[in-house]
């Protein structure tokens, strides 16, 4: 047990308290800071508006587990920032026209993660206004990433059937939006 379990179990305490955010895009950023965060009482976890998260208890005694845990979660929370951050600068490079670096800055953003929803809004707004060819170029960049994306190990858990089913719509919508 460590110093701070122990320093725990001398106030009392038998459990601590984590805070499990649903990271995807609608997510607020935040929701996406407390994501990992872990507290000695319940009442001690914040409550930002329009925020959907979940909090589990644990023993004090496994306090070196969720706090490594705690460390993942919060590197994925930031990441998610920063892809937002990518997508985001990549609809203004499109939108000024800069294909190039519109193109580059959407690459980097779907090796993080790509959802379904962010990309028809930009194809809703933006689509009819690229020319053909960086238009085909951003279409490969979502469809691989998006088919990449069901390759991770969070969707594993799905069954075979459905996964490739969601894969196959998602890849088939990307086409459709991108001609």
């Amino acid at each position: 047990m460590d110093l701070r379990a122990l320093l725990h179990r001398i106030r009392g305490r038998k459990q601590l308290f984590q805070v499990y955010a649903n990271i995807t895009y609608s997510t607020p950023e935040s929701c996406l800071e407390h994501h990992g965060k872990i507290v000695p009482d319940k009442k001690e976890v914040p409550e930002p508006a329009e925020c959907d998260f979940e909090v589990l208890s644990f023993p004090v005694g496994e306090l070196s587990h969720y706090r490594e845990k705690k460390e993942r979660m919060e590197e994925l929370a930031e990441r998610e920032v920063e892809r937002r951050e990518l997508f985001r600068e990549g609809v203004g490079a499109i939108e000024r026209e800069d294909f190039e670096a519109g193109i580059a800055l959407f690459e980097r953003s779907v090796k993080i993660d790509v959802f379904l929803p962010e990309i028809e809004s930009f194809a809703g707004e933006q689509g009819e206004e690229i020319p053909p060819e960086p238009s085909q170029r951003l279409k490969e960049i979502f469809v691989l990433g998006y088919k990449e994306k069901f390759g991770q190990k969070r969707y594993e858990r799905l069954p075979e059937k459905m996964r490739e089913d969601r894969k196959e719509a998602g890849v088939k919508k990307i086409r459709e939006l991108f001609g």
